[in-house]
This record gives structure tokens, C-alpha cells and sequence, in this order.
């Protein structure tokens, strides 16, 4: 972990810079839109007529956002002091892109030239046409360089979590090849784990260039499904609380409860929000296929427990000897 330790810090630092960068050309270079049309404007190119409906849309990009607060959480075996230190991890991140997003998303909305051309963009990535629409061509392949090492950066912590996830139902035995799953190697990582998850990260990846659809379906779902086990997670704590239950260092005291209803409230309604239409009318083009995409993650879900799971689960293991 200790490489992997340090391309995290190296990460953060990247990122942080680059969107700061990213903040501050186009604060100062673009031509900017006026604040009234920037917090004001309505924008509807859905073809449905009800504001709500739009509003419910416009949310979905925030639910996406959300994906994967909980990484820290996966590797806590790995953490130092990982009853403060992952908790801390979660919120401080939720907090910081918060913050960072906000203000990133409002520079580009002032930075926006012609929201049409964005739309209608050739280079099927609108913010790039935004980049080389308010700086031109060389600064939107530098602010590009900056988000494609980012997104390397997110993708190597996501293999790293999805690893250890893997790891994690390969040692209680409940999922099929366990027995070479679980294997520690020599630097007490989970090795065969881990280049499982790369496997399955090219196969999801390789559709892309055959077809778009496939791959925002894929996309769509993974997100829909996290969001479920969000859902599960704090649905079980809702209907069977634990009141003796000893708290660790961190909790939220007396806020518990109402955290734990609005974080449900919200995976309930983005579960419900990512299958609904996005545009009128729907062709096969604007068709929204991530509720397919779902269907197919629950019948993959629901055949290996019928063909494995149940035989061979019992639980998470206690104790050394029992894995």
C-alpha cells in the first residue's frame, strides 16, 4: 500500500491544482455570461414540458457525483486507526468536492459561448467543446490532460477498492473461485484479487468504441446499483436500530437519525430517478437502457447466489482459522 499510499496523495494534490487551474484561466481568459442568465436562465431541451420533472433530471449528475464516498470504508484492514481515520475520509471528501465542484461548475456556466454548439458538439464530450469554445483549441487540450490524469488517478483507486471488495467475498465464500481469490501474496495484497478487477475493468471498458449506449448503460447501472446498497445499508439501520450498541470514536451523536433518513430518502430516489426518460421522444438514440442495465446486474446477482452463494455463504469469518 505504499505506493498506492502515495499516487493518493499525489492525486489529490493533481487534482485539487488542476481544477484550481482550470478555475483561473477561465475566470480570467473566457468572455463570461452575465449572472442573471447564469442563476436564472431555464434551459430545456428534454421535450418533456414539466419544470419538475426537468429539476428531478438535473439531479441525476449529482447522484453520480456521490459514487463512491465510501471508498475508505473498503480498505479500512489497510488503515491506520481506521475507526477515525476512514469516517474522517468520507465526510472531508464529500465536503471538499462539494466545495470544489461548486465553484467548478459555476466558472463553466459563465464560461459557456453557445450552449447549442456545446450540444450539438462533434467531439461527443460538451465540456471539451466548452474549453475550446472559450480559450481555444491548445488551452482545452491542456485543461483535458489535467482531467484525463485525474480520471487515471480515480480509476487506479477504484480498482483498489473493487479489489479488496472482491477479496472481501472470495474470504466469507461468497462468490465462486474463492479459493484463489482470496490469496495474499508475498506483499500481503490481495494480488489475484486485484488483476481479476482489472480484467473485468477492460471487459466493461472495451464496448465503448462499438457502442456508446452499452457503455453509459453499464455506467448507469453500476451507479444505480451502489445507490441500492446505500439503500439496504441504511434501510436496515432505520427498521432494526441498535440503541445499546457501543459507538466508536466517531458518530453523529443525536444526528444519526436524521442523517440516516435523508442519506435513504436520497439512494431511494436516485434508484428511481436514473431509469426515468430523459428526452421526448424516445428513439433508440435518446432511449434511457440504464433500467436494462439493471435488470441484467440483478439477474447476474440473483443466479450466482442461486448457484453459489446460498451453498457455500455463511457469513463473514470471525477468525483466521475459519477462512
Amino acid at each position: 500500500m505504499g505506493g498506492l499510499a502515495i499516487l493518493n496523495q499525489w492525486s489529490v494534490f493533481w487534482s485539487c491544482t488542476g481544477l484550481l487551474i482550470i478555475i483561473t484561466a477561465l475566470s480570467c481568459l473566457a468572455p463570461h455570461r452575465n449572472a442573471a442568465w447564469v442563476f436564472t436562465h431555464y434551459q430545456n431541451q428534454t421535450g418533456f414540458e414539466n419544470p419538475g420533472y426537468v429539476l428531478v433530471l438535473g439531479m441525476i449528475g449529482a447522484a453520480y457525483s456521490l459514487f463512491g464516498c465510501e471508498c475508505a470504508a473498503s480498505v479500512n484492514e489497510e488503515t491506520k486507526d481506521a475507526d477515525i481515520s476512514s469516517p474522517l475520509a468520507m465526510v472531508s471528501s464529500i465536503a471538499v468536492s462539494w466545495a470544489v465542484g461548486f465553484a467548478f461548475l459555476i466558472v463553466l456556466l459563465f464560461s459557456i459561448q453557445d450552449i447549442d454548439a456545446i450540444l450539438d458538439s462533434t467531439l461527443h464530450m460538451p465540456v471539451a467543446q466548452l474549453f475550446y469554445d472559450a480559450i481555444g483549441v491548445w488551452g482545452a487540450m491542456g485543461f483535458l490532460v489535467l482531467i484525463v490524469v485525474c480520471q487515471f488517478c480515480t480509476g487506479a483507486t477504484t480498482i483498489t477498492v473493487t479489489s479488496r471488495q472482491i477479496y472481501a467475498l472470495a474470504r466469507d465464500h461468497a462468490a465462486p473461485m474463492s479459493s484463489d481469490l482470496k490469496k495474499v501474496n508475498s506483499y500481503k495484497l490481495p494480488g489475484n484479487a486485484v488483476w481479476f478487477t482489472v480484467a473485468m475493468t477492460c471487459l466493461v471498458v472495451l464496448p465503448f468504441p462499438l457502442s456508446e449506449h452499452l457503455f453509459e448503460t453499464i455506467v448507469s447501472a453500476t451507479t444505480i446499483t451502489i445507490h441500492f446498497s446505500y439503500a439496504m445499508v441504511l434501510g436496515c439501520r432505520l427498521i432494526a436500530p441498535d440503541p445499546d450498541k457501543k459507538k466508536g470514536r466517531f458518530h453523529l451523536g443525536r444526528w444519526s437519525a436524521p442523517i440516516n433518513i435523508i442519506g435513504f430518502s436520497w439512494a431511494v430516489f436516485a434508484i428511481f430517478a436514473f431509469v426515468l426518460p430523459t428526452s421526448w421522444p424516445m428513439t433508440s438514440d435518446t432511449f434511457n437502457y440504464a433500467g436494462v442495465g439493471l435488470v441484467l446486474v440483478v439477474m447476474t446477482v440473483v443466479s450466482f447466489w442461486l448457484g453459489w452463494g446460498r451453498y457455500h455463504y455463511e457469513g463473514p469469518k470471525a477468525m483466521t482459522d475459519d477462512i
